[in-house]
């Protein structure tokens, strides 16, 4: 076999790992925050782990904890606009998300309508949850 073959081979093989990740859904270890997302949802983990003034010493002694927490916090829904055909806008910064698991389903996304928003969250279903914290099970 030819060293152009081997060569090809061995970019395929290695590239099917990465379309293998790709497929098998959201993976912590690749996620990187938004920063705009990061201080909107920081106060939800702040009350959890000793408020604002020690948040930051948190985050430093417990670094992959702190971003699967901020995932949970900030990507486990999505909000779809102008879902209803009144309401006003929804504040995303006013969503504590752990308000709402009660709501969320197994294997589907679950819509919430919020009374008064023209907005709706959408609820990823549990099996597409890449991490949920320990004191929400």
């Amino acid at each position: 076999m030819g060293i152009f073959k081997k060569i090809a081979i061995l970019v395929l093989f290695v590239g099917s790992f990465q379309t293998f990740a790709q497929l098998s859904g959201p993976n912590i270890d690749t996620y990187k925050p938004d920063p705009k997302k990061e201080v909107m949802y920081l106060p939800y983990l702040a009350v959890r782990h000793g408020g604002l003034a020690d948040i930051e010493k948190w985050k430093q002694n417990n670094t992959v904890l702190y971003f699967k927490e901020l995932w949970y916090y900030s990507e486990s829904f999505s909000v779809k606009r102008n879902y209803l055909a009144e309401g006003v806008k929804m504040d995303e910064s006013g969503i504590d998300i752990s308000r709402y698991e009660n709501s969320r389903k197994e294997n589907e996304e679950v819509v919430l309508i919020l009374p008064g928003f023209i907005d709706v969250l959408v609820l990823l279903p549990k099996n597409k949850l890449i991490y949920k914290p320990d004191y929400l099970k």
